[in-house]
């Protein structure tokens, strides 16, 4: 009698190209709550800066998710109102555990930012002008440039592996510093750029196959 990996069939046990690792299993609403209260301890600069973090904690070290999945949901994020972390975490979140993985995420990532801010706002018009501070605030400034510049270039790296998918991120560049236009006109075109894209490749690939 044939063994199903002699017979070409699919082991039962084998997880599905999306799912996370074995090694990794998916963690229930409170695991998700504790995993973005840690991220957000430490999300400073802003929604964007924050994307890189999520990657190194979701993907390359609890193995939650795929790299692909993560820049799926960067890409959700941005399509939709709100601050793209929060909407980043909550699509994470949704994927993890549900609904109540959805509600763990974005309570998560707000806890110790919303602290902070609370206690920032009733010390702020005493420090804010402080030597100390604004020395602070500027040596902080360009760090959060880099770091936002880095997860791009990063992004650019795994999603334009092929000519035409760095083609539209030059492209994309390029009209974001000249043009300054608006963020959904320029995902509304990518989106469009990528449809047409992939019916040509499935209709070469008909043609090939025939």
């Amino acid at each position: 009698m044939s063994s199903p990996a002699a017979s070409g069939a699919p082991s039962p046990s084998a997880p599905s190209p999306s799912a996370p690792s074995p090694s990794a299993p998916s963690p229930g609403a409170f695991g998700v709550w504790f995993a973005f209260v840690k991220m957000g301890a430490v999300l400073f600069g802003g929604g964007y800066a924050m994307l890189g973090l999520l990657e190194r904690e979701i993907v390359q070290r609890r193995r939650w998710i795929s790299s692909r999945e993560m820049q799926d949901y960067f890409a959700l994020a941005q399509l939709l109102p709100g601050v793209i972390a929060i909407n980043a975490s909550m699509l994470v979140g949704n994927r993890l555990a549900g609904l109540r993985g959805n509600v763990a995420a974005a309570a998560g990532v707000v806890t110790v930012p919303f602290l902070c801010i609370a206690a920032y706002a009733v010390a702020y018009d005493s420090v804010r002008t402080l030597p100390e501070v604004e020395a602070a605030m500027a040596g902080m400034r360009p760090a959060v440039a880099g770091m936002i510049a880095g997860f791009g270039l990063a992004m650019v790296r795994k999603a334009g592996k092929t000519r035409p998918a760095l083609a539209l991120a030059i492209a994309t560049c390029a009209l974001s510093v000249a043009f300054d236009p608006p963020i959904i006109g320029i995902l509304a075109l990518c989106v469009a750029a990528g449809a047409v894209w992939a019916f040509f490749v499935r209709r070469r690939a008909r043609k090939a196959g025939m």
